[in-house]
């Protein structure tokens, strides 16, 4: 599993750094309501992207995974949102993609 830094957009703008998504296990990144995934299937097939449901909402209620399908040859953008964030591993959020065969993502904060 790695950790990865979410890069800064400014008002230079950014070129984001993708990484290969990490098979069985997945990534980490940290929750922030600014904070996005960007992820690009380039595999043969759709995959699902799956946020861990750490953490609670208001009501103490746990929170569940939450599931994006990510078409073949799309992209999606998905918020790492901070009811998401893990309190016990310093409030990151855990997604892990079905497939990571020609799957890379970037993390950025706007």
């Amino acid at each position: 599993m790695a950790t990865r830094t979410a890069q800064a957009v400014t008002v230079a703008g950014v070129t984001p750094t993708y990484h290969a998504a990490t098979a069985t296990t997945g990534d980490k990144v940290l929750a922030d309501s600014r904070t996005f995934i960007h992820v690009k299937n380039g595999s043969g097939g759709s995959i699902t992207c799956t946020i861990s449901g750490a953490g609670q909402t208001a009501y103490l209620v746990d929170n569940p995974d939450k599931a994006y399908t990510i078409g073949t040859g799309a992209e999606m953008w998905i918020p790492m949102l901070p009811e998401f964030g893990d309190p016990s591993d310093g409030r990151l959020v855990t997604f892990i993609c079905s497939s990571v065969t020609s799957v890379t993502f970037a993390a950025v904060r706007i």
